[in-house]
């Protein structure tokens, strides 16, 4: 028989945040933020609450982790989702429609309990800080994604692009909050306001090179 791997230090450090991470997820899904408690969470992870706070200073970090977890599982679902298109404008699209639809749309409980975290940091500022540098990475990658619609070579102007991010931002989180909420018709056309939004954004953003050239030329 094989002798068992002996863990070192970090390694023994980063299998109890793992486990408290996948913990705090099954719990904080099936009975939501507020009825989660630290100490049910180390119960399930077979921790002791000691174990929890060597690693999380707070339920509002340790929260935190799960939803950038979720978030960047979604991201890279996305982005490979793309990849795989013909790369054309319409295939891209219907990538993301899908994406929106399965990958997000799909299951209610990450997006409730954003929701519900994002209610309980409102008067944190140190928290809502760090739930600001957490969300920057994703905000980065929309950024991303719009710019490679460009012609090659071709530099949008940067307020615009802001706004284009911030805009299919903006929309895609009023949608999900719909959702969740119930407030969405039945026949639910969110995937299409949302891919609707990013061609309008995308025509702005093409205008504006377009103009930005012709002025160059002159």
């Amino acid at each position: 028989m094989a002798a068992r791997k002996v863990l070192s230090r970090a390694e023994s450090q980063a299998l109890t945040r793992e486990e408290l991470i996948e913990a705090a997820e099954r719990l904080f899904y099936a009975n939501g933020y507020h009825a989660t408690s630290l100490a049910a969470i180390a119960a399930e992870a077979g921790r002791t609450i000691g174990a929890v706070y060597s690693n999380f200073e707070s339920k509002e970090a340790l929260c935190l982790e799960v939803l950038r977890s979720w978030a960047t599982a979604r991201m890279s679902r996305l982005v490979n989702a793309i990849a795989a298109t013909d790369g054309t404008l319409e295939q891209r699209l219907d990538a993301i429609a899908n994406w929106w639809d399965k990958q997000l749309m799909a299951d209610n409980a990450p997006l409730i309990l954003a929701a519900e975290y994002g209610i309980s940091v409102l008067r944190d500022t140190a928290q809502q800080a760090r739930t600001v540098e957490a969300c920057e990475r994703f905000i980065e990658s929309a950024r991303v994604l719009l710019l490679d619609h460009l012609p090659e070579g071709a530099e949008a102007n940067a307020s615009l692009l802001d706004d284009a991010v911030y805009g299919v931002l903006g929309t895609a989180t009023g949608l999900a909050v719909g959702n969740v909420s119930g407030v969405n018709r039945g026949d639910d056309r969110s995937s299409e306001i949302l891919t609707a939004t990013i061609e309008f954004w995308l025509g702005r953003l093409g205008d504006s090179v377009g103009a930005t050239t012709a002025q160059t030329a002159r």
